[in-house]
């Protein structure tokens, strides 16, 4: 999968960034039926804001969420039916130099934030042109340890998908950041007519009745050392529910590339 687009800013050096993650998958392969509505949801607590004296938010980048990507139909996947190499749907915290908007074109834009936020998201990319895409909701700004709801939903009636980011902790639609999002890739609306349109000639391009998919939990940093992105953990999740796949502990393993070493645990799976 991608890591999020971002921009450094100009100075004498570039700076070292060994992009460390963080990553929560399910053991079975989930099931997301092509042809009928499927829901996926993950709650979260927001971490403390980074302290260590290295962290410059200005340049450091910092990314957690409940995902789903559907990569195995892009142009480097198992079943192409585009040259979009990812295809992601990533409601998500964010902080720091991060991509948090897009214009009329869904092409992408970088802000800094000094505080943490949510915002709903939908990410692609096409591989032949070298070119992100956007579609992002509003920021609602949170704070350490609101507890975070994602929830992703496919309606097969109306061939969309909504994806929402909400803080538990705020009431009514001022909490929550919704997109709706038409069909993939919205900028080229002559792919597809509709997610149920992807959904069933993805269903028969890989002979199955479900979505093949990779649904997941992340921690993504840039330009962050092993001090700052250690102290963004352990990763708090309080439920995690895929079709397909058992809401418990045990249904889920933890992955962390990139050498990252912390004295406490990278995760506490409470549910």
């Amino acid at each position: 999968m991608l890591l999020l687009g971002f921009t450094v800013p100009a100075t004498t050096s570039t700076p070292s960034n060994p992009a460390y993650r963080l990553q929560v998958y399910s053991k079975a392969a989930p099931q997301l039926p092509a042809t009928q509505d499927w829901t996926l949801e993950y709650e979260f607590i927001v971490p403390p804001l980074p302290t260590p004296r290295t962290w410059n938010y200005k340049v450091g980048t910092v990314y957690q969420w409940g995902d789903v990507d559907f990569d195995s139909y892009g142009s480097k996947g198992k079943y192409k039916l585009s040259d979009y190499q990812f295809n992601q749907i990533v409601p998500q915290l964010i902080l720091g130099n991060v991509l948090d908007g897009n214009n009329a074109g869904f092409a992408p834009a970088w802000h800094e934030r000094d505080t943490w936020g949510i915002q709903a998201q939908y990410y692609w990319y096409n591989a032949t042109t070298a070119t992100s895409y956007a579609q992002a909701g509003s920021i609602v700004n949170v704070n350490p340890g609101d507890e975070i709801t994602t929830t992703i939903n496919f309606n097969a009636r109306t061939g969309t998908i909504v994806a929402s980011i909400a803080d538990n902790s705020l009431s009514g639609s001022v909490g929550v950041s919704t997109i709706t999002i038409a069909r993939p890739f919205p900028n080229d609306p002559s792919l597809f007519a509709s997610w149920s349109d992807f959904s069933n000639r993805a269903a028969t391009a890989a002979k199955s009745s479900y979505v093949m998919s990779t649904p997941a939990a992340d921690v993504e940093t840039d330009f962050v050392d092993q001090p700052t992105m250690c102290g963004l953990l352990p990763f708090r999740r309080r439920r995690i529910s895929i079709p397909g796949v058992a809401s418990t502990p045990s249904a889920f393993s933890i992955q962390q590339p990139n050498g990252l070493t912390c004295a406490q645990p990278l995760a506490k799976l409470d549910f």
